[in-house]
Formats: C-alpha cells, sequence, structure tokens
C-alpha cells in the first residue's frame, strides 16, 4: 500500500515541473521578436498618360485604373495650356473614369479617339467638351453586370448605371441613346456608327 505523503510529493513535484516549463516557454516567447508582417504594396497603374508635344494634347492609354483621377488632375495643373486628351483603353474601373470626367469638365478639356475606346473609356470620351473620332476609331459601349438579387457586394449595379447615365444626360445627349445606354448587355459590346454618335451628340466635333 503507497504512503499518502509519497503521492502528495508526487503530485508537488509534477506542479514544479509543470510551473517551471511554463516560465521557460514565456521566457523564450519573450526573447522571440516578432516577424514584421509583410507590407502589401499594391501594382503600379496599368495605364500611360503623358503630355504628346506632336499632337499637342495629352495622351492616355491602358486600363481606366486607380490613380487616374489624381494623375490627371496633376498634369492638368501643370499643362494649363492643353485643351484635348487622346484616349485608347478598352476600360476599366468605372468610379476612376467617373472622377476623370470631373477633371474634363473642370478644365474644359475636349476627348478624341484614333482607335478603340469602350466601356468605362467611352464615358471619359463622353466628358469632353468637345468630342471627336478619327477615320478608324470605334466607340464600345455595354451594360452592367447583374446577378439575381440585383446586389455585387455592397454596389448595386442599377444605382451605379444610373449615376452613368445622368453623366451622359449632362454632356446634352440625346435621351433616347441614354435609354438604349439604359437597357444595353453587359455583352456583347454596342459599337454604335458614326452616324448614331452624331445624331445622339456623343460626337459633337468633325
Amino acid at each position: 500500500m503507497r504512503h499518502p505523503d509519497i503521492d502528495l510529493r508526487v503530485l508537488q513535484f509534477l506542479l514544479v515541473l509543470a510551473l517551471a516549463g511554463l516560465a521557460l516557454f514565456g521566457v523564450a516567447m519573450a526573447r522571440t521578436e516578432a516577424k514584421p508582417r509583410a507590407l502589401r504594396i499594391p501594382p503600379p497603374p496599368d495605364f500611360e498618360l503623358r503630355l504628346d508635344s506632336e499632337s499637342d494634347a495629352f495622351r492616355f492609354e491602358g486600363l481606366v485604373d486607380f490613380g487616374l483621377t489624381e494623375a490627371l488632375r496633376k498634369l492638368v495643373a501643370a499643362h494649363p495650356e492643353i485643351r484635348q486628351i487622346r484616349l485608347e483603353s478598352h476600360g476599366g474601373y468605372i468610379a476612376e473614369a467617373r472622377g476623370a470626367v470631373t477633371v474634363l469638365r473642370a478644365h474644359g478639356i475636349s476627348t478624341h479617339v484614333e482607335g478603340h475606346c469602350a466601356s468605362a473609356c467611352a464615358l471619359i470620351f463622353a466628358g469632353g467638351v468637345a468630342r471627336s473620332l478619327g477615320p478608324e476609331a470605334r466607340l464600345g459601349l455595354h451594360g452592367y453586370a447583374l446577378q439575381r438579387d440585383g446586389q455585387f457586394g455592397m454596389i448595386d449595379p442599377v444605382i451605379e448605371m444610373q449615376r452613368d447615365l445622368a453623366i451622359y444626360r449632362a454632356q446634352g445627349l440625346e435621351e433616347s441613346f441614354v435609354a438604349r445606354l439604359a437597357e444595353l448587355p453587359q455583352v456583347p459590346m454596342w459599337y454604335p456608327s458614326r452616324e448614331e454618335l452624331r445624331a445622339a451628340g456623343m460626337v459633337t466635333a468633325p
């Protein structure tokens, strides 16, 4: 039969070992330098915005990406004498397109397309005080994507489209053309004819 004093000593010994182990673990943790969390650096904007001295205009090419509005604002401030921007883009973020429109309207800058300008780029084009197309230019328009519940995260595409339609109206486009934009599907892209664009007021300069 085991003596009760022996069991008590064993328990006390085990408790001391456990406490010592916790103390050593705490010291080790205290000496361990916490590794700093890696900073997530966003990729650089996927566009080129510059002054084209040959055409005496600004030139924008690439994605309508984050940072475009601020970059355009700075470029316009540096060259207040320039009154035209030439666009070449398949589209991008609509919020940046709206921002670019505010800059164009505030400074009375016209828009011109020689090649392809679609989606968010088309909204920037509409923001020009005067709007013109080159011989080979194509202007693409489409509707917004809608999920079954009409929502995309915290954004309602219907409300977002109405904001853009208001910009088209403010730029003097015919209401029948604006109404058609409201009914467009996301795909395929609609490329209006030059006659349609001119009749709607989307193109205003020769």
